[in-house]
């Protein structure tokens, strides 16, 4: 499979779980805990529940404006960086309070995936 193909790929499915996210949250008006997946147990986040998603969306906004527009340089170095630690430290919270979402982990895995293929492309 063509590596520019299946990063557009992923970028879209980590672009619209990270929307489908952030609109889950708006929809229940801001109610802490919220969860998309009704068997999830979300214990109190120490900020407010909203910032995950929309961080999650502007990683991939911002990754796929890097990768398309062929900018390499330290910017992209930076969203390489921040998309491994970010979802190395997101899933390992989400172990430790035993919080289990398909819809996270979908964008993690996106994550981690489209920085593999931007270390290879560059």
């Amino acid at each position: 499979m063509n590596l520019k193909f299946l990063s557009a790929l992923l970028f879209s499915i980590g672009i619209l779980d990270s929307s489908y996210l952030l609109y889950e949250h708006y929809l229940l008006l801001f109610s802490l805990p919220y969860c998309p997946v009704n068997s999830c147990e979300i214990p109190e986040l120490p900020f407010p529940s909203f910032i995950l998603p929309l961080f999650g969306l502007l990683w991939f906004l911002a990754g796929a404006s890097l990768f398309y527009l062929r900018i390499r340089n330290s910017l992209l170095r930076l969203w390489q960086i921040s998309g491994v630690v970010g979802a190395l430290s997101l899933f390992t919270y989400s172990v430790l309070i035993s919080y289990f979402c398909p819809y996270c982990y979908l964008a993690h895995a996106c994550g981690l995936i489209l920085v593999l293929i931007s270390l290879k492309l560059t």
